[in-house]
């Protein structure tokens, strides 16, 4: 029988984009959701049905999930992956910038499983996949509210786990590491914000972001076959970790706190070279 998926934050150039190819690759019913059909334009493919659903809205995602049942019945698979990334010291957001981004990438998840769980809990069958991050283990300078919105996915998706056991849905976290898309593509024209403490350290929130183009960056179609292979395998993982820098956060985590955090400061706060200083 033919599985049938929703996936969330499906806007070109973005991982949830290729997560509904891969999808539709491997012969699944695809509901794809963006903020805007506008967004998913370029999803052209007979498997895949586009659905404007704001993530931070009750309303929508209740008429997606009414949408959903009434065409197919079920629903199989939830990835829950819209998100959105901000860069810059911790207290340089404003506090609507941080409910913002606590709202998008941690409330809004629990809005959506709140609403699937029990649908899947019904049939005893089901799979649900949180994309968090790999910072969400380790944080690190300079992107400090979205690395913790993170952390909480993470901590969120381990309850999770447990409390559906009874029910037979399985939970998966995906951390990718580095990966080329479009929410680190949006943070190249990074400022600091005016009267800022931390003017001095410009140079390394640049450096910090620019670990999205290191030499072991993946593309977001390699991260989206990687998690969409692991989800539908027979014995898919509780974590699964991809993309560039995975190894060495994953190393990071093993050590005593104190050290991890000292290495990240010290290599996130190096002076700016003398020929990049005016």
């Amino acid at each position: 029988m033919t599985k049938v998926a929703l996936v969330t934050g499906c806007s070109e150039g973005g991982i949830g984009f290729a997560l509904c190819e891969a999808l539709a690759f491997r012969a699944v019913t695809v509901y794809a959701t963006a903020r805007s059909l506008d967004s998913m334009k370029a999803l052209d493919h007979p498997r895949i049905k586009k659905l404007v659903m704001d993530v931070k809205n009750d309303d929508d995602i209740q008429q997606v999930l009414r949408t959903i049942m009434e065409a197919e019945g079920k629903i199989d698979l939830l990835f829950n992956n819209a998100g959105i990334l901000a860069a810059g010291p911790l207290i340089d957001h404003t506090v609507d910038q941080f409910r913002d981004i606590y709202e998008t990438n941690v409330v809004s998840l629990f809005r959506i499983v709140k609403s699937v769980v029990p649908l899947m809990a019904k049939r005893k069958e089901g799979m649900i996949v949180n994309i968090g991050s790999v910072v969400g283990d380790v944080p690190s300078v300079w992107t400090g509210v979205y690395d913790s919105s993170k952390a909480a996915v993470r901590s969120m998706t381990e309850v999770l786990a447990m409390e559906c056991r009874p029910f037979n849905i399985k939970i998966m976290l995906a951390a990718p590491g580095s990966v080329r898309s479009k929410i680190i593509d949006k943070q190249g024209d990074y400022e600091m914000v005016p009267n800022t403490i931390y003017g001095a350290f410009h140079h390394n929130v640049l450096d910090r972001l620019a670990l999205g183009y290191t030499p072991d960056t993946i593309t977001v179609k390699e991260c989206a076959d990687g998690i969409v292979g692991r989800a539908l395998s027979a014995n898919p993982p509780s974590y699964f970790y991809i993309g560039g820098q995975t190894r060495l956060l994953r190393f990071l985590a093993w050590l005593p706190r104190v050290w991890a955090m000292s290495l990240m400061w010290r290599t996130f706060s190096k002076p700016a070279p003398k020929d990049k200083m005016t």
